[in-house]
């Protein structure tokens, strides 16, 4: 199938899948409970007539080829954020407190959209189509993998995408290696020994050791790791204290760690241990660290990183296909897939030319639905190519 012949496909559904878009966009739901966005999209692949299974509120369908071949997954997360949307928008949020901030009905639609072309299109194989709930909680992914969303059949190869706001409608965007961090909840409790204000010298102050514990961890990224690696480490949370006049004996601190390699991942996480105790011990304290993994690193594999700028360049045009420079240190669980099969994941512009558009995650965050034609003919192309390597 030629390229034209895909633009045509996905101009053709386009429509379609911009109506079920704003069907997903009115109903936002939150991590797993998701019954209201899972049955739009069951009904949608009833309506296409593709079997389907369920993973909790995770759906796997399958569309099957002519012939034995290779098996492509795609994949679209499902779950909205707790984000009060503003009115005007005709087809806004009917749950108070949530709302589609993120894109993700955009990817849902673009994923059924590429469902009715690809029923158009001859291929040998099948195609696994992974619409996948809580990407935005405790990470959806890892448990539809368990639960054996990339088997029976085996995927070969898995593609996924993202829509970009800074980008506009028409535009892609991808790279090869690292495209988003690991990231790693750090979860630090200072015990000092609590005493009346008066008398400092009878007690353990555990919000100066706190304080030093905070101006030592900002040291960890700038004096030990190379200016030409990249990580991040934020602390976000610091609560202690019961009395002004009362010496705090206890303060719990929260933060974040990204990191674009697992060695750095690693050596990271040991020396926020080895300074929070250290720190702890200079001042007559006790430091507890708990580190908890979340999402690992986004590592695109070259060669598939690259065959998705050669087809964006076909279908959209070289002044209209990004590079993009350096890694985003926001977290994507799509990682889990790449452990699994090759493939990619890369960015679908969904902003409007010439304004200024807000930020994923932004209750002003607005999709220029333009962008759903283009994501329809990306993952298209890219399964259809799929399809036919060996």
């Amino acid at each position: 199938m030629t390229i034209c012949e895909i633009m045509a496909l996905a101009e053709k559904h386009a429509a379609w899948a911009i109506e079920r878009r704003r069907d997903l966009h009115r109903v936002p739901e939150l991590d797993w409970d998701l019954p209201k966005t899972s049955r739009i999209v069951t009904d949608a692949l009833d309506e296409m007539g593709i079997g389907y299974s369920r993973i909790r509120t995770g759906v796997v369908a399958l569309i099957q080829g002519k012939g034995p071949g290779r098996t492509v997954g795609l994949r679209a997360d499902m779950d909205a954020l707790p984000v009060t949307e503003p009115d005007g928008c005709p087809f806004g949020s009917t749950h108070p407190g949530r709302m589609h901030a993120c894109g993700h009905d955009v990817h849902t639609a673009v994923l059924l959209g590429t469902a009715r072309a690809l029923l158009e299109c001859d291929f040998p194989g099948q195609v696994k189509l992974l619409f996948q709930p809580a990407e935005e909680a405790d990470g959806g992914a890892e448990p539809m993998i368990e639960a054996g969303c990339m088997e029976d059949p085996h995927v070969d190869e898995v593609y996924g995408l993202h829509v970009m706001p800074y980008l506009p409608a028409g535009h892609i965007e991808c790279r090869e290696g690292a495209l988003n961090a690991a990231s790693d909840l750090v979860d630090i409790t200072v015990y000092g020994r609590s005493g009346h204000g008066a008398y400092p010298d009878q007690s353990r102050d555990a919000i100066v050791c706190a304080a030093q514990l905070v101006t030592a961890l900002q040291t960890l990224v700038s004096r030990n790791v190379s200016p030409l690696q990249t990580a991040v480490l934020s602390m976000g949370t610091i609560e202690g204290g019961t009395a002004n006049n009362v010496i705090c004996g206890q303060v719990h601190m929260t933060g974040t760690l990204r990191t674009l390699s697992p060695e750095l991942r690693a050596f990271l996480k040991d020396r926020i241990c080895q300074a929070a105790q250290g720190v702890a011990q200079a001042m007559d304290c006790r430091a507890e660290v708990r580190l908890v993994p979340s999402y690992c690193a986004l590592i695109n594999p070259p060669q598939y990183a690259r065959g998705v700028l050669d087809t964006a360049r076909e279908l959209v045009g070289e002044d209209r296909t990004h590079v993009k420079e350096a890694s985003s240190m926001g977290a994507e669980d799509f990682a889990y897939y790449l452990l699994h099969a090759p493939g990619a994941f890369y960015h679908l512009g969904c902003g409007f030319e010439g304004q200024e558009n807000a930020p994923l995650h932004a209750a002003g965050f607005r999709v220029n639905e333009d962008c759903v034609q283009y994501g329809i003919a990306m993952q298209t192309a890219l399964t259809l190519k799929a399809l036919g390597r060996r």
